[in-house]
């Protein structure tokens, strides 16, 4: 079956398959041969594969002595191969392909958190934004809303490619920007540094002004701050969290004591863990502990 994979002949595979190989089987590493197909970047085999019910979720798990060249491949433990071919540039046709058998959460790595989205949206080659692929997340059902291990969401990914208009492109499809981080950051508090290094570029490069303000970027990036200020995260107040968030308040960090102040503290897939933490950290008759969200009160 693998030497039919490498040549991408499918009659080959086919007759394989009419004769007993079992195109599911996983070898060492949870090497599948959906991920031999991509090896050897055979996507009418893969192709195939997919149409005769292979798993696009099985994850890869290689020794350190095996691990692929990073100009080749961009490899994390765990990923499954839908992740693999979502962040390679050479097999967006493949991951669009793929996409109706991703299963929702199961096609996330359970090491990293990482779903397709967010591997798309992270890759190293040919590294641009594409709304015409996003579209295809929606289609599929994806959840645009899932955070990665550290908390992230697939809007603060896209605004470190400083792609101000994909992540304007997340919030209208449905990502939240009231969920936080593992330090306690909003969406907002990212913008807030991004304004910063903004700042911080037209100042070292003042020529580069006239550019900036008649780009589309500029565009996109007043259109962000203004949204995200209708939706009650006006920019001033974040740039003044980020001054402040090395302070105490009523000895708590700053960052966890604004959060504690906040509606929203336990939004978002990891706000379970913060009620929590403040379960843990205060008497149950404090007004911290026994607080709850709007949508639970009576």
């Amino acid at each position: 079956m693998c030497l039919a994979i490498q040549c991408g002949d499918v009659s080959w595979m086919q007759s394989l398959l009419a004769a007993g190989a079992d195109p599911n089987a996983v070898g060492r590493h949870g090497m599948t041969p959906l991920f031999w197909s991509y090896l050897h970047l055979q996507e009418s085999s893969f192709r195939f594969l997919l149409s005769v019910g292979c798993d696009v979720t099985v994850p890869v798990s290689l020794p350190p002595e095996l691990w692929p060249d990073r100009r080749q491949m961009d490899y994390r433990e765990g990923d499954s191969i839908l992740l693999f071919i979502a962040r390679d540039a050479r097999t967006v046709s493949w991951m669009l392909a793929a996409l109706p058998y991703a299963n929702g959460v199961r096609s996330r790595n359970e090491r990293t958190g990482v779903d397709v989205v967010q591997a798309y949206m992270s890759r190293w080659i040919d590294n641009r934004w594409r709304p015409d692929v996003a579209e295809e997340f929606v289609k599929a059902g994806i959840d645009l809303n899932a955070l990665d291990n550290r908390g992230e969401s697939v809007a603060v990914l896209a605004l470190s490619h400083s792609w101000y208009d994909a992540v304007l492109w997340f919030l209208e499809h449905g990502t939240s920007p009231d969920t936080y981080n593992r330090e306690h950051w909003q969406l907002i508090h990212h913008v807030a540094m991004e304004y910063r290094v903004i700042q911080g570029r037209l100042k070292a490069f003042p020529e580069s002004r006239q550019e900036w303000e008649a780009s589309d970027r500029k565009r996109a990036w007043e259109q962000l701050v203004r949204r995200l200020r209708e939706r009650g995260y006006p920019l001033t107040e974040a740039l003044i969290d980020l001054e402040r968030r090395q302070q105490l308040v009523d000895e708590l960090p700053y960052l966890v004591w604004r959060r504690l102040q906040r509606d929203d503290r336990y939004c978002g897939e990891n706000g379970g863990e913060f009620r929590e933490y403040v379960k843990r950290r205060f008497p149950e008759d404090h007004p911290y502990a026994t607080w709850l969200p709007p949508e639970e009160r009576k």
